[in-house]
């Protein structure tokens, strides 16, 4: 069967599931009207409304976790990040993250940690229990993938069973649920597009902002990682709408929390572009095409990987774990495209695997910044040189200039990178849907879920087999 027969099948045969997901969120997830308000937007609004609930409801709790953060600094502890639900199974940190102060540390293992040390975790800590006997403060939140998660009902048994609230010190709400998705759209199985990576960037950001500031005003001071220009402390600072140095007593959080919506609202500056890329992913996946989403790290390669609430067409490319100089390394053709997710527009190794794509005659898309401090690099770039290339609103750099940290810190090219990519793929849906004649592309229910590996590896066979 090839695949473009398979794609015309999939609404009809998954029918059933589709009760589930529509018995399980009753009115909360109506369906999502096609061809009247186009379907970004109404991601865009969902995604905004729960932005907004998580800052009204839970501000309170992200101040308290930047100052414990701070603390556990200050007193000689170590922070590690865990499985914070920020994105499919990685939040928005990597060796050289430009912007990133240097406070948490990836890969906790309760066997190294110590006493006084402090784990940013989801419901996929499996050990909450022994982390907390040891002594090791636990702020958590909710994860699609957990016992925390609304509706754990629908979740696999053993899945159910792993809960972490009982144990944190601290716990962010965040609404996750045990679908994933925030759109209902009539003929696909399951609730379509993800809002964790975006949820969960922005609140890292937000408690590293204020970590950050509340370590400035007690004379202590953390590297940040990346390659932007060093600031010293008699510099003149002026960037977007933070006007020279940050103010120590005034909380940031809210300020990048604002900079983010602002910069989401731009998205909408470039919706003829997101309706160009959704064209162009339509005819390859309906050609029988895969559309393939690039990234060095994680990222955009973890969004199109078997992402609950995803679709089918799509495949991850990880520029860690791929050498763009192996001829077998990637499988692509000039009859599929790549979408190519990027937070500096310059790196190396992007430019390795875009020209890696382009000998393969793949047409290339780009999402993420452009620019370095709202300029354009000189010289070859991934976004001058690719077909299509969307993000003109955020930039390389952090947003906010710290008086003895040595470079700019929290920058939102991750979070918006994010939303650009669902953006893209609501636009790929509405294509999809004219262009068949109404038919919907397959889409993932959460591995999870009852039943929900064996919907993934059917979808993976139905569009493997050629």
């Amino acid at each position: 069967m090839k695949r473009r027969d398979a794609v015309r099948i999939l609404p009809l045969s998954l029918a059933g599931l589709a009760s589930m997901a529509s018995g399980a969120f009753g009115g909360e997830l109506a369906k999502d009207t096609i061809g009247k308000v186009p379907l970004a937007l109404q991601y865009s609004k969902k995604v905004r409304k729960r932005l907004n609930w998580v800052r009204d409801t839970q501000s309170q709790n992200l101040m308290e976790a930047a100052y414990v953060i701070a603390d556990t600094v200050i007193n000689g502890g170590t922070c590690y990040q865990h499985a914070w639900d920020a994105g499919h199974t990685e939040a928005d940190s990597w060796d050289g993250r430009n912007g990133e102060p240097e406070i948490f540390v990836p890969h906790f293992n309760v066997a190294n940690a110590k006493r006084g040390d402090l784990v940013l975790a989801s419901g996929q800590l499996a050990n909450g229990a022994e982390v907390k006997d040891k002594g090791i403060y636990i702020i958590g939140c909710p994860s699609s993938w957990s016992g925390d998660a609304r509706y754990p009902e629908l979740l696999r048994e053993e899945i159910q069973e792993q809960k972490l609230r009982p144990y944190a010190d601290l716990f962010i709400e965040n609404r996750a649920t045990s679908l994933g998705g925030l759109m209902n759209i009539p003929g696909m199985p399951s609730p379509f597009g993800p809002v964790s990576g975006i949820v969960g960037k922005t609140t890292i950001w937000m408690m590293l902002a204020d970590a950050c500031r509340i370590l400035a005003k007690r004379g202590k001071r953390v590297p940040v990682k990346g390659d932007c220009p060093t600031i010293s402390s008699s510099a003149t600072v002026d960037y977007q709408n933070f006007s020279g140095w940050v103010k120590l007593g005034d909380p940031l959080m809210d300020d990048y929390f604002a900079e983010v919506m602002n910069q989401i609202e731009m998205v909408f500056s470039e919706m003829g572009t997101l309706k160009k890329i959704g064209d162009l992913c339509a005819d390859t996946a309906l050609k029988g095409g895969i559309v393939y989403g690039y990234s060095r790290y994680n990222s955009i390669a973890g969004e199109a990987s078997t992402r609950r609430s995803g679709l089918a067409v799509t495949r991850g490319v990880y520029g860690d774990r791929t050498d763009p100089s192996d001829k077998n390394a990637f499988p692509g053709t000039k009859n599929d495209i790549v979408i190519m997710g990027i937070t500096k527009p310059e790196d190396e190794t992007d430019l390795a695997f875009l020209d890696m794509f382009k000998k393969r005659g793949l047409t290339v898309i780009s999402l993420g910044a452009a620019t370095r401090g709202h300029n354009v690099p000189e010289g070859r770039t991934v976004p001058k040189e690719s077909d299509i290339h969307a993000g003109k609103m955020c930039d390389t750099d952090g947003l906010f200039a710290v008086h003895g940290f040595e470079r700019r810190i929290c920058p939102t090219s991750g979070v918006l990178l994010d939303h650009l990519w669902w953006c893209s793929m609501m636009c790929l849906i509405e294509s999809y849907i004219e262009k068949s004649g109404g038919d919907v592309p397959g889409s993932y229910f959460s591995g999870a879920l009852k039943g929900g590996m064996e919907h993934l590896y059917r979808m993976r066979s139905l569009y493997d087999n050629d």
